[in-house]
């Protein structure tokens, strides 16, 4: 897509009606038909954040999944590797609560145990990235067929994002798998901090979502008063300002990326510009995550109960971009912004 210098989100990506099922069968249509849209493996980061936003402001847990999609197939490109053709990937690597898979080579393939949660995708997925820590110090990022993979549904306990089928996976079983880049590579790559940086761009779309259906709700009364009006724009301000700064993050990012010396092994960039980047990555989602939040009190205000209670799209997209954007650590990133240079 082409970057833009304003402040307006851009539009979103075309998506026919039967396309917004979410049985799994029309979620895959769904993915490829999205990403499809993009040559997202070929853009720089002005132009990924631009095909983000979109996305986040076409339908939200499905800018989860093909958000997913696009992270695996840009990690597999920076390490010089092949995806499966036509496959649907995403990236399984969360650590959450202690949790993770640890592995060895077997015969016959990996022996992996653990547990995993937040596996986006789960049952709609072809194959994912998945991060397996033989020690505790080493970890190993293997690209796993997962379609066959059994799943707990139970363990989502909310209606919000329950379309991005996030579901707990207890894995004891030999699969077979191949390894992306060398030991290390998914924690100390280039892009690990800044591909933050692309979840706030979706976060700032699904924000300019929630307001696209607060316009078009016919529950919601128009906002005609002063206190409504200030209301609308000051969620159409912060908007703007979440725009303008992913915006201006890609472009510092692009720019980045003109030298950047890898350290003596080879793995990595030099820690003193990897840490540039995590801390321009980390104010970038701060901020991001600051005014999406100011933006759904904004339209819980406006929606009224009659608009959180009888607009099922409007009500879902707020539970979905609030849910979303909890995955920034306010405290741990404000923490971390505090104690930089």
């Amino acid at each position: 897509m082409t970057p833009s210098l304003g402040l307006k989100a851009p539009a979103p990506f075309d998506l026919p009606a039967g396309l917004r099922e979410t049985t799994p069968t029309c979620q895959r249509a769904a993915i490829h038909h999205v990403a499809g849209q993009a040559e997202w493996t070929a853009l720089d980061w002005p132009g990924l954040v631009e095909a983000l936003m979109a996305l986040g402001r076409t339908d939200i847990p499905l800018a989860r999944l093909t958000e997913g999609h696009v992270d695996a197939l840009r990690v597999m490109a920076e390490a010089g590797a092949t995806p499966d053709p036509d496959a649907l990937y995403g990236v399984w690597a969360s650590r959450s609560g202690g949790t993770g898979l640890s592995g060895k080579p077997v015969r016959g393939g990996w022996h992996l145990t653990g547990r995993l949660l937040f596996a986006s995708g789960a049952g709609v997925l072809d194959r994912a990235l998945v991060t397996v820590w033989p020690e505790e110090d080493r970890h190993l990022l293997l690209d796993v067929a997962v379609s066959d993979w059994s799943f707990d549904t139970s363990a989502w306990r909310t209606r919000a994002m329950e379309h991005s089928r996030s579901h707990r996976i207890e894995l004891d079983a030999v699969v077979s798998a191949r390894q992306i880049g060398a030991n290390n590579f998914y924690l100390t790559r280039s892009s690990f901090f800044p591909g933050g940086v692309g979840v706030a761009a979706v976060w700032t779309g699904g924000a300019a979502r929630v307001l696209d259906l607060l316009a078009q709700s016919t529950d919601v009364p128009a906002a005609v008063s002063d206190p409504r009006r200030v209301r609308l724009g000051r969620a159409r301000t912060d908007l703007a300002s979440a725009v303008a700064l992913v915006r201006q993050t890609a472009i510092a990012l692009r720019a980045s990326e003109v030298g950047g010396a890898r350290d003596s092994a080879g793995q990595g960039q030099a820690a003193e510009h990897q840490e540039r980047l995590r801390t321009l990555a980390t104010l970038c989602r701060a901020g991001v995550g600051a005014a999406v939040r100011r933006i759904l009190e904004e339209v819980r205000a406006l929606a009224g109960p009659a608009g959180l209670a009888f607009d099922e799209d409007l009500n879902r997209a707020v539970d979905d971009v609030e849910l979303y954007v909890a995955q920034q650590s306010q405290d741990g990133d404000a923490a971390y912004v505090g104690g930089s240079g």
